[in-house]
């Protein structure tokens, strides 16, 4: 059973977040689904609540919470009006995984990006955070007013795995190289209870470079969901996965790129919407 206690039906006065939040029972649970205007992510349950940050759109506004527990699948919907700030491109940022760094970069057509040391731009482009607890942690967006005429490019980075599992130990890949060589050499000449100790060093060797060649975290699967004039007639999305497993790797998830006139066309249908 789950509860959707915020945002509650009706207008909202916000920029662009939301404050989310929900009661799940059994208080085992510790996953679920938020599904936000279509976009669909996974988010921690602690305690048998929900508490996220939901990026919502000016207008009309879908959230839906769903969890699975004990092979039944139940869900809760709510829909909120946003009078909030305008926003013509957003781009959301989402992966399955708890304890994952990873940092959303948008370069922006004039070569300015939008990263978190950087998290506004010139043109008005912004940084956002899901959770509430911490840069970097959870999922991100980026929004901005006013769409421009070129390329956008998605990028993420992967700053680190969850916990220990991208360490390696206090041993070295060089330390473990030499001492493979060491038992090698060793086992050349020996027999009896030395020969067995050496072969079980040696394949214990052997099973820590293994490790060392295998990706430093689990593979990590992040989708970014790109929309242009989102909750309008001229809306469009794009989405873009790929996985990232290596701490530090930067990686390109595709290229958004908006001309002159699908602007102005876009423009004048949102213009012909709201005009009386």
């Amino acid at each position: 059973m789950r509860s959707i206690a915020a945002p509650t039906a009706g207008i909202v006065d916000a920029d662009l977040v939301v404050p989310f939040e929900a009661a799940v029972t059994p208080a085992t649970v510790r996953e679920a689904l938020l599904t936000v205007n279509g976009t669909t992510y996974e988010v921690p349950v602690r305690d048998g609540r929900v508490r996220q940050q939901v990026i919502a759109v000016p207008g009309n506004n879908r959230v839906a919470l769903t969890v699975s527990h004990g092979g039944h699948t139940v869900s809760d919907a709510t829909t909120f009006h946003l009078r909030g700030a305008r926003a013509e491109l957003m781009v959301l940022l989402a992966w399955p995984t708890e304890g994952e760094i990873i940092d959303l970069w948008v370069r922006e057509p004039d070569g300015q990006t939008c990263k978190w040391d950087r998290r506004t731009t010139p043109r008005g482009g912004r940084l956002l955070d899901f959770s509430a607890n911490a840069i970097g942690f959870g999922s991100q967006a980026y929004v901005t007013p006013e769409v421009h005429a070129g390329r956008y490019r998605i990028k993420v980075h992967y700053w680190s795995a969850r916990g220990h599992d991208d360490e390696r130990g206090p041993w070295t890949w060089r330390q473990a190289i030499n001492a493979l060589d060491d038992v090698e050499a060793r086992l050349e000449n020996s027999v009896g209870e030395t020969r067995r100790t050496l072969l079980g060093r040696r394949a214990q060797l052997e099973a820590q470079l293994d490790r060392w060649a295998a990706p430093g975290a689990p593979q990590t699967r992040v989708r970014a969901e790109v929309v242009l004039f989102p909750n309008s007639p001229a809306e469009r999305r794009w989405r873009f996965t790929r996985d990232v497993e290596r701490t530090g790797q930067l990686l390109t998830l595709g290229d958004v790129t908006v001309d002159d006139a699908m602007i102005a066309l876009a423009r004048r249908e949102i213009h012909a919407e709201v005009a009386p």
